[in-house]
């Protein structure tokens, strides 16, 4: 890659990204496709935090609750096409009904990063990103085990 200039990714880089989606929905890999998506979420997750702490100096638990804010929008789109696609709703009614418990049991999830952010941050001094990952991590188990029984119940499946 020549400095400065963009390139698309070679056809290895695609082949293998095809090659872990198809694996990806071949296995019961619900957590798995989870997880692709939260990987997702954890960069932009991480790219906010990052600017809203250091470029606009907000104070940790504003910028974390910024970060999360950002990432669930993105995070339900990609669940509801990808993880649950199975269990997809067809109206605009129980799309609605989707994101709503979507948001609401995100946003528990959220509280309990939150918190997990700002003890390992500001109480135990553990560099910010790293807190991150720990405190997504925590928060991120809890959010698939209510997505799974409560968010994505029912619905069609395939």
């Amino acid at each position: 890659m020549r400095e400065g200039i963009a390139t698309r990714p070679d056809p290895a880089t695609r082949s293998l990204s095809r090659r872990l989606i198809e694996l990806s929905m071949r296995l019961d890999g619900r957590p798995i496709r989870f997880l692709l998506v939260g990987t997702s979420g954890v960069g932009v997750s991480s790219a906010v935090l990052w600017v809203a702490r250091h470029g606009l100096g907000l104070p940790t638990v504003a910028a974390g609750l910024l970060a999360g804010i950002v990432s669930t929008f993105t995070n339900f789109q990609l669940n509801d096409v990808f993880t649950w696609r199975d269990r997809r709703s067809r109206s605009v009614r129980e799309k609605m009904i989707r994101l709503l418990r979507y948001y609401s049991t995100t946003a528990v999830g959220m509280l309990i990063s939150l918190g997990v952010l700002v003890l390992l941050t500001d109480v135990l001094g553990i560099y910010l990103l790293v807190s991150n990952l720990i405190a997504i991590g925590v928060g991120g188990t809890f959010n698939y085990l209510l997505h799974n029984v409560w968010t994505w119940r029912g619905g069609e499946r395939k």
